[in-house]
């Protein structure tokens, strides 16, 4: 299991250890190697790290002593960005060892992975031979340079055939997510679909406090403006509880200065899984394109119902009136009046089991572990794939190799 972490960590992070403590828990024998961006602060090292899509020298190195030393039968590679570098895949062919590569975000699309710019969703990249609005818009890190070399990097795997003829499997979290990465160019046939999950199961809890709650991070895309705005325009609102830090957290403490919201920080997972379990609902009112929230799947887990933006891959995990609410995304008015119609029908008790079942039947440990053993099975060599000619994979790294020079 390969992995960048992340200097603030996150909910892919969470997930690569799940996936590793599923997996060695079963009896599967599991090596990780997990690299950081601790070394990414200012201009030079943004510009550092956008050169390192190209190739990572150091890291492959280490890439290549473990497939040595370990021998496994499936690479499994989460993110690559940006100490690893697509190289990784290259080096696991040339090993002849089949990857698979988990897709958490949309980095193949877009500089800054994540499709958003401007205050909403932007696909003016997607699809695009030069991808030159990441660069004038300085999509990564905010730095034009910065943009400029990263989205170099990543059209030279693209016109080396990286992803077309070094990576066997790709895994999307939600079918919204795997149709805009067939958008962008990636080959339908390699992408399949597997959600994240939470193991333990915590078990659904009672609910019923009255507070509703955010988790997450304190930014622009993850709707915070528009969760604050609601509440200053709703003094008939019931209590909102804010957990989390993040770059408007001045503005969440001004507004928790008002009567019914209050902001509690950073809290241990144990802590936000009680809260979350008491709670009348989650709120996610997010900007952007999420992956998978993890928050929406502990909310369920634990039988809480999930108000979310009808955006992304939310109308998928979230049946509208029956496991939890859609509001229109960037519309504080529209999230107002659905909860004071929800408080008012006293609907949101009805739906706790319904949150619990849809958790039970997609989100658990059981399940994913199958999900990701038939993955792996179908990239052995013995299973049904049909292998890459080495001539061609050969053709196409050295086009990698000419590119990279």
């Amino acid at each position: 299991m390969v992995h960048n972490r992340y200097q603030q960590q996150g909910g892919e992070d969470a997930v690569v250890s799940s996936e590793v403590n599923l997996l060695a828990a079963n009896g599967i024998e599991v090596e990780t190697l997990i690299e950081d961006n601790d070394s990414i602060t200012g201009l030079r090292g943004k510009i550092a790290a956008s050169v390192s899509v190209f190739y990572g020298a150091s890291s492959n190195a280490r890439v290549s002593a473990l497939l040595k030393r370990f021998k496994p039968d499936v690479v499994h590679v989460h993110n690559w960005f940006p100490t690893v570098s697509p190289a990784v895949f290259w080096t696991c062919k040339r090993a002849g060892i089949p990857v698979v590569n988990t897709l958490h975000n949309y980095r193949l699309l877009c500089v800054n992975a994540t499709l958003f710019r401007a205050g909403g969703a932007c696909e003016d990249c997607v699809g695009t031979t030069l991808r030159s609005a990441g660069i004038i818009h300085k999509c990564y890190r905010d730095s034009r340079t910065g943009s400029a070399v990263a989205t170099a990097g990543m059209m030279a795997h693209w016109a080396a055939g990286t992803w077309h003829n070094a990576v066997d499997r790709f895994v999307a979290l939600t079918a919204f997510a795997k149709n805009k990465l067939v958008e962008g160019g990636l080959p339908q046939e390699k992408i399949v679909v597997k959600p994240n999950f939470i193991d333990p199961d915590p078990g659904i809890r009672a609910g019923g406090l009255g507070y509703y709650i955010f988790v997450g991070r304190l930014s622009e895309e993850k709707g915070i403006r528009t969760l604050l705005k609601c509440w200053r325009s709703g003094p008939d609102l019931p209590t909102l509880r804010i957990l989390g830090t993040g770059p408007l957290a001045d503005e969440v403490r001004e507004t928790a200065t008002l009567a019914n919201v209050e902001w509690l920080g950073s809290k241990s997972g144990d802590e936000v899984l009680d809260m979350m379990g008491s709670a009348q609902a989650i709120l996610c009112p997010s900007l952007c394109y999420e992956g998978m929230p993890r928050v929406v799947i502990e909310a369920m887990a634990v039988g809480t119902p999930v108000i979310a933006s009808r955006l992304g891959s939310y109308p998928e995990m979230i049946e509208d009136g029956v496991s939890g609410v859609l509001f229109e995304s960037n519309d504080a008015d529209a999230l107002r009046r659905r909860i004071l119609d929800l408080e008012e029908r006293r609907a949101l008790a009805g739906m706790r089991q319904a949150a619990r079942r849809k958790f039970e039947s997609e989100y658990t440990g059981p399940r994913n572990l199958n999900l990701l053993l038939d993955i792996y099975r179908g990239v052995l060599p013995l299973g049904d794939r049909t292998t890459t000619p080495a001539s061609t994979t050969r053709t196409n790294q050295d086009q990698f190799e000419s590119a990279r020079r």
